[in-house]
């Protein structure tokens, strides 16, 4: 996954010739895998991802003293639904409710990061009425149960936008920074763990989610 996320942070010419399909084929096999460390670093290339997407040469940190400056209405859509294209945002909201506390606290800081980016002047212009929000927040509800859920698809621009803000980001990692290993070392973790080590990777196998 390393290599992956090396490829893609230095224009890999296997990486080049189609992005959006290299970043979204990984992001799915990260998203299947066992091992928490996989989806940690599938969060640590879905940033670097974001990061260019944006046309920033490195992401910067969100809670830097300097504000971010606000993206222009139009590539910030643009930023948004090339995200939902290859399924960042559904691979992010699952990680925020993942059983391991270090890949829940990747996906909260790469959700402030974009939140960050897309907010400080409401760079996205809002559309005419309420975006439809509800498929998105019922998912999130099932995930944080535990369940499964159906796929996201594609997202329009102000329904992310409008979930970003509705999510209490901040606190959740506040939460997951005062909380203890536990997380990380629960039964559900550990099985992760066992199956990943004897490599099990079949179609019936339980997971945590």
């Amino acid at each position: 996954m390393q290599v992956f996320t090396e490829w893609l942070r230095d224009h890999h010419a296997d990486v080049a010739e189609d992005t959006e399909q290299f970043v979204a084929r990984v992001l799915q096999a990260a998203s299947r895998d066992l091992d928490w460390e996989v989806r940690a670093q599938g969060l640590e290339l879905a940033l670097v991802f974001l990061a260019q997407t944006l046309g920033q040469p490195s992401a910067r940190c969100p809670y830097a003293v300097a504000a971010p400056q606000a993206t222009p209405p139009g590539p910030l859509a643009q930023v948004l639904r090339a995200l939902s294209r290859v399924r960042l945002f559904e691979f992010a909201f699952r990680a925020l409710f993942d059983c391991d506390r270090l890949v829940a606290q990747k996906s909260c800081d790469l959700l402030l990061f974009l939140r960050a980016q897309a907010t400080p002047s409401g760079g996205l212009q809002e559309a005419e009425g309420s975006p439809d929000v509800v498929p998105v927040e019922a998912a999130l509800q099932r995930w944080q149960a535990g369940e499964q859920g159906e796929p996201l698809g594609d997202l329009e621009p102000e329904a992310v936008l409008a979930v970003l803000r509705s999510l209490d980001l901040e606190g959740l990692r506040g939460a997951l920074a005062e909380s203890s290993d536990h997380v990380e070392k629960s039964p559900q973790s550990l099985l992760q763990d066992m199956l990943a080590t004897v490599g099990v990777r079949g179609e019936n196998q339980a997971d945590c989610y």
